[in-house]
């Protein structure tokens, strides 16, 4: 289960940015008097069309077009939510702190210890961001995730968390069985273990981490020596 996370300022920086190019493109013919179209070839450019006129623009560096907007919403979006194979895109405009001017990377502060830790850039201006608590960032994926989904993270390290053996069938296969843990610094977090993965999980507000019963109550039932 991946886990998308959105920074609503850096997009709106990146849907006001300007578009690379500005070429006209007078062989094409516009069939609406404002709307967008793909370039067959190309993930990142794309023809805008104003009151039946082309022009060919080009996304921002590490921005893809997404051919499903509409007008006149902004059409280019992250890699990770607009897909693009087997096609070209411009080359990288990178900085020193960032391998494009937008996207989401890993941190050189990160480590297979310390996941969570992730880069977004803007504009090839560098933010260091952290993913919310129990999740490390994917760099496959561009997105957060599980610790155990990523092969750079080491999960049980990162969470201070070890599953107990999962339980096996009679044939040896690990039970898909789910088994709930007490966090020891927290009464609103536990750790659910499945097939020997540890997720960190935190219950609904207003409830609290049973372990007598191992899953949320009203926390005005559990005894919370601490936060």
């Amino acid at each position: 289960m991946a886990f998308y996370l959105y920074v609503v300022l850096a997009f709106v920086a990146a849907c006001y940015a300007e578009a690379a190019s500005n070429v006209a493109s007078p062989s094409f013919v516009c069939k609406s008097n404002n709307a967008y179209y793909k370039i067959d070839a190309s993930c990142d450019s794309y023809i805008q069309c104003n009151g039946y006129v082309p022009t060919t623009l080009t996304c921002p560096d590490g921005l893809h077009y997404n051919p499903d907007v509409k007008w006149p919403n902004y059409p280019c979006g992250y890699p990770m939510d607009v897909p693009c194979l087997g096609r070209a895109t411009q080359p990288a405009q990178s900085t020193p702190d960032c391998p494009h001017k937008y996207g989401y990377f890993q941190s050189p502060i990160a480590s297979s210890e310390d996941c969570g830790h992730f880069r977004l850039c803007v504009d090839g201006h560098p933010m260091e961001m952290e993913c919310p608590s129990g999740l490390a960032f994917n760099p496959s994926s561009g997105r957060c995730d599980w610790p155990d989904q990523v092969p750079s993270c080491k999960a049980n390290d990162f969470l201070g968390f070890s599953c107990p053996p999962a339980p096996l069938g009679e044939n040896g296969e690990l039970l898909d069985v789910i088994y709930n843990f007490k966090h020891p610094d927290s009464c609103f977090y536990f750790f659910s273990c499945q097939q020997g993965r540890a997720r960190l999980l935190s219950c609904d507000p207003g409830l609290a981490f049973d372990a007598a019963s191992s899953r949320c109550v009203d926390e005005d039932l559990v005894h919370c020596s601490h936060q």
